[in-house]
């Protein structure tokens, strides 16, 4: 089993964001309540429910915006926000890129459900937003999939009218 600091950087290595504040990332990925050594500090560190709660609500505003700037009808913002931010999606997605090894279980927890892998990745896109901001947010979420079609063809939309506009 990896120590916490080793989870860290498994962590930071598979999200493509270096967090400067290395403890918002341990407390994304505990858990439980954990008590023991962080870089060398005795550490009591909350379970990560909290953080998930916040990463839901800023990865939704995220989304959120990307779809104001469409032209996308408001039925379709519901569509987004359940494909991209429903717990069924963002537990494939930390399956899939493999954060397994970087979730702190409580001892003597031998398996990982989508429940919790889905909070562990909503805690993980809060602490990028505490640790980063908005632009690290955006990276984050890109590196993971966490997107949708819609937006994604709405923005080629608009780029294409842009360039029949002004062709060069």
């Amino acid at each position: 089993m990896a120590s916490l600091e080793g989870k860290v950087t498994i962590c930071e290595t598979i999200v493509s964001y270096d967090f400067g504040d290395k403890l918002l990332c341990a407390i994304a990925l505990s858990t439980f309540p954990y008590s023991g050594p962080f870089h060398g500090v005795f550490q009591a560190l909350p379970r990560n429910d909290r953080m998930a709660v916040y990463g839901d609500s800023v990865a939704s505003s995220y989304l959120c915006r990307r779809w104001v700037d469409t032209d996308l009808q408001k039925g379709e913002w519901d569509t987004i926000r359940q494909a991209v931010l429903g717990n069924r999606n963002l537990a494939a997605i930390g399956f899939a890129h493999e954060l397994r090894p970087c979730v702190m279980l409580n001892p003597g927890t031998t398996t990982l459900s989508a429940k919790t892998m889905a909070t562990t990745v909503e805690a993980i896109l809060g602490a990028v937003f505490i640790d980063g901001g908005d632009a690290a947010l955006a990276q984050v979420m890109g590196t993971l999939g966490l997107t949708h079609t819609l937006l994604e063809v709405s923005h080629l939309g608009e780029a294409m009218l842009l360039y029949n506009h002004n062709p060069g």
